[in-house]
């Protein structure tokens, strides 16, 4: 009976969740701010063009949702200005942490998945205390270039639709 349960459960699960089209994905952009040792990520076009004008854009670090898709979370978008440093999470308990370390919260950056569903790849995190400094990718190898740098590995933070591309343009 409990095989039958299971199987039935599997099968209306699979018919009744929905996976958003790759079109209904945006960029998030990714620039760096050299001078001031900051990544920046938004999917607004507006907010690239100013970053650009004075910092590096260096490509698409994903492809995330601008508006709630089924089974999406904010990812919030966090800033410290006396440490110039933006952070990204999913999580209200690092919403927590980071605003008691002088953190406080921006708009939202847009919308990404906290499991991975719907073929979504991992987004990872990695910060340097040194330069006080929060960076994302969907590349394990450039993960694992930073860690081998210094930097500390924040893990998963997020599962994104479209992973990123730092040289090259957005595609699905």
């Amino acid at each position: 009976m409990r095989l039958i349960f299971a199987a039935i459960l599997l099968v209306v699960t699979s018919v009744t969740a929905t996976c958003p089209s790759c079109s209904q994905a945006t960029p998030f952009f990714r620039t760096y701010d050299g001078a001031g040792n900051n990544h920046f990520y938004t999917i607004s076009a507006s907010e690239t063009a100013r970053a650009v004008s004075s910092w590096s854009l260096e490509g698409v670090a994903a492809g995330i949702f601008p508006n709630q898709v089924e089974n999406s979370a904010p990812l919030f978008r966090l800033y410290n200005a006396a440490v110039v440093d933006h952070a990204y999470t999913t999580s209200t308990t690092d919403v927590d942490v980071l605003v008691s370390q002088g953190y406080h919260m921006e708009p939202v950056a847009g919308y990404v998945y906290t499991t991975q569903i719907c073929g979504s790849v991992p987004l990872y995190g990695v910060y340097t205390s040194s330069g006080k400094d929060h960076m994302y990718t969907t590349s394990v190898p450039e993960k694992a270039r930073a860690i081998a740098g210094g930097w500390t590995d924040l893990g998963i933070t997020a599962y994104v639709p479209v992973a990123g591309l730092i040289v090259g343009g957005f595609s699905c």
